[in-house]
């Protein structure tokens, strides 16, 4: 199955950028693998090449995930731990192409100039290539034609969200990552207030939402409930929480899957709203 996020196999779910920067790294081992036929390399050079790509993607990582939270260095020391959160997908995706590519280049630094701007051009055109087609696929999605009751039983439609940025969280007051994120999605409803955010809850019942909400004092100014889980059946969204960002123009800027970090959600509002 294949969603906005990743294709899903049965159990397993390989995420987008994950895959575009598996394909990346298959096309310059093709790449190499043609020179060293071509110019029959040595294998020292052969496994030199091999090695070097694999390194580089971890040198590019961490100077991705390095510079990402020194851009965002006053939330991340609030809460240093989430520091070693990766999973909140925090990388600067310029940062690790710079660096993971300079890690590569310097390491095969003795092969003919051919070679290395081959191989450079090809990660970094199968890289923004897939990056961009990922990001036209997303903003063919809109709001869904759905509606859904918010606390006072009134039915509420999707689109009349359309004119502002906004944020819909999918959650449930059972799920540990969606408590966590709680206070960090109800910080930034007051620290933005052009953005709409709405909380559409996953099969719980209005008074296990409004005793949720009362007992952690969370005043959502939009709060919905989705007792058969329509929004994430029609969007493909797998797991809570589950966040879509959505532009002024109903388009579907970005969508997360997991907890987010203050930094996370700071990025993808900067999105929504330039």
């Amino acid at each position: 199955m294949i969603s906005s996020q990743a294709l899903h196999l049965g159990m397993f779910m390989l995420p987008w950028s994950v895959l575009i920067l598996l394909f990346g790294l298959i096309g310059l081992w093709g790449v190499g693998k043609y020179f060293k036929q071509r110019h029959q390399w040595a294998n020292s050079t052969w496994q030199c090449y091999k090695d070097s790509l694999w390194t580089a993607i971890w040198v590019g990582l961490l100077a991705a995930r390095v510079v990402f939270v020194m851009t965002h260095a006053d939330l991340y020391l609030v809460h240093p731990i989430d520091i070693v959160k990766i999973q909140d997908r925090g990388f600067n995706f310029y940062a690790g192409i710079i660096a993971g590519s300079s890690w590569f280049i310097w390491k095969n630094r003795l092969l003919k100039m051919p070679v290395l701007v081959s191989s450079f051009l090809l990660f970094i055109t199968i890289q923004f290539v897939g990056i961009n087609l990922l990001n036209h696929w997303n903003a063919q999605q809109h709001y869904p034609d759905l509606a859904f009751n918010n606390l006072k039983q009134q039915p509420q439609s999707m689109t009349q969200f359309i004119g502002k940025p906004t944020v819909v969280n999918l959650w449930a007051s059972w799920c540990p990552p969606c408590h966590r994120e709680m206070p960090v999605l109800y910080q930034a409803q007051q620290h933005y207030p052009d953005v709409q955010f709405v909380m559409l809850n996953q099969g719980e019942t209005p008074e296990e939402i409004v005793s949720y909400l009362h007992r952690y004092q969370l005043n959502f100014k939009n709060v919905l409930f989705d007792p058969h889980g329509k929004m994430p059946q029609h969007m493909n969204m797998y797991g809570l929480p589950s966040t879509l960002f959505f532009n002024a123009k109903g388009q579907l800027v970005e969508s997360h899957v997991g907890e987010l970090s203050q930094a996370m959600l700071k990025q993808y509002l900067q999105k929504i709203t330039h």
